[in-house]
């Protein structure tokens, strides 16, 4: 068996498999609630009432998860706290790294500093992922407790849906990532099981396999 690291714990990949589930119910559930042509496709879920009332309730699920994991005192809160202090903490090896992300997306390769646990790219990545969850959050509550026909709330249909398409994109984007891209899909196995090939690791986040990883190998 080739030799492998530990990179991400069951805390981790808890919340990235909740965060996703939760993100393609909100996504389908919305599209059925603002698009005529898909309330058709509502009639899985009970019609597009009962779908309004699921796309509520996982939002303030979805809400709720996010508040617990910033306050929590569990490991996986511990966790998503670490996550989140580590794709704010953007250097300039990070830097190095993301001005030459398109080239690495497209199946290029051109050398770059050694990455912490997360690379400029993946950083890049989850900080929009959290300005936009924050713009969507906000302008979604006030899409359901606003009424009449307020500036804020006319302002805040074409905000959801502009973060709720920005949002797509990335999911597009990370999808293709880990599992289609020739290189970087070696770390799909990671977020099933948490361990990826050692190599991988070394190659491409070799700052924190030498700090942390390389005390983890099997095989």
């Amino acid at each position: 068996m080739a030799k492998e690291v530990y990179r991400f714990s069951a805390g981790e990949r808890f919340v990235h498999w909740c965060h996703g589930v939760a993100f393609l119910l909100l996504l389908f559930t919305g599209l059925g609630v603002l698009l005529y042509a898909f309330q058709p496709a509502m009639n899985i879920f009970g019609g597009i009432h009962v779908t309004r009332n699921i796309h509520r309730v996982v939002a303030v699920l979805f809400t709720i998860g996010m508040i617990v994991g910033f306050i929590g005192k569990g490991q996986g809160a511990r966790q998503m706290r670490r996550w989140f202090k580590d794709v704010i903490n953007f250097g300039n090896d990070d830097f190095a790294h993301a001005k030459n992300f398109g080239i690495e997306f497209f199946g290029g390769h051109k050398p770059f500093p050694p990455q912490g646990k997360f690379n400029g790219g993946e950083k890049l990545n989850s900080m929009f992922t959290i300005l936009g969850t924050i713009c969507i959050v906000i302008s979604g509550y006030i899409m359901w407790f606003a009424s009449g026909s307020s500036l804020l709330l006319q302002w805040a249909y074409p905000i959801h849906a502009a973060c709720a398409l920005f949002m797509t994109a990335l999911l597009i984007a990370h999808l293709y990532l880990g599992i289609l891209h020739p290189d970087s899909n070696q770390a799909l196995k990671g977020i099933f099981t948490g361990w990826v090939p050692a190599k991988f690791a070394y190659e491409h986040y070799e700052k924190w396999y030498d700090e942390e990883a390389k005390e983890t190998i099997r095989g």
